[in-house]
């Protein structure tokens, strides 16, 4: 296993993240015993873990190393894709067949001006229809835009969920997105698991992970236990 050095015994961000990644993996006995629980071993397993990330099931970490941490491992958020710019919207809007029927015939009107002998006035008759075409254009682009902004703002507040963690000693509840690697969360039932993290003290704990891939039975998590 990689070592890094830093102020957390090694465990950067690469060695956590990998050690992580071997666990969700390892989906049966011989993968845990050949990854996983070595792997766990290496790093001092659940108490050295603690030990080495400078945090402890009864005190956790403490409040004024929140900075820090999250400098170190990173923000326990990931953020939205970017918004489709309006010009976007507004090209997918003018790919309607009514709106392209019209635009043909305003097209139409032009040809038909150029065409005919003294100046006819079907640019005037063209030019109207461009007119409201963009008008329509416009309003749905904007509208759309709207739509699409209220619904990001609704998903963000929707997973800004608040969570129990130990700081300093003391249970305190804080955002999702203010949990940094380290922090002792206490979970309930019905509650969201709010970041990957190792379990160290449960009691019939059983988590869906439908999400990630589709199984509806109820995953067990805990300490591996192999059968003798």
């Amino acid at each position: 296993m990689m070592v890094v050095e830093n102020g957390y015994g090694g465990l950067g961000p690469e060695v956590l993240s990998t050690w992580l990644r071997t666990c969700f993996e390892d989906q049966t006995e011989r993968q845990a015993r050949a990854n996983s629980m070595p792997a766990l071993q290496d790093m001092g397993g659940g108490e050295g873990v603690m030990k080495a990330l400078r945090t402890s099931m009864a005190s956790g970490i403490a409040s004024n190393e929140v900075l820090e941490r999250r400098m170190d491992f990173g923000s326990n958020y990931v953020p939205q894709e970017d918004p489709e710019p309006i010009w976007k919207i507004a090209w997918e809007a003018l790919k309607d067949p009514s709106l392209v029927f019209l635009c043909f015939s305003a097209f139409v009107s032009f040809g038909v001006h150029l065409i005919s002998p003294g100046g006819s006035m079907e640019w005037v008759e063209g030019m109207a229809i461009l007119a409201a075409v963009l008008v329509v254009v416009t309003v749905t682009a904007v509208n759309d835009y709207q739509k699409e902004q209220q619904f990001r703002a609704l998903n963000e507040a929707k997973e800004d969920v608040e969570v129990s963690a130990v700081r300093d000693g003391k249970r305190v509840h804080v955002s999702i997105h203010d949990l940094v690697v380290g922090d002792i969360v206490h979970l309930c039932a019905g509650d969201q698991v709010p970041a990957d993290g190792a379990v160290f003290g449960k009691s019939d704990l059983s988590v869906s992970e439908k999400m990630l891939t589709g199984e509806t039975v109820l995953k067990q998590k805990g300490a591996y236990q192999f059968a003798s």
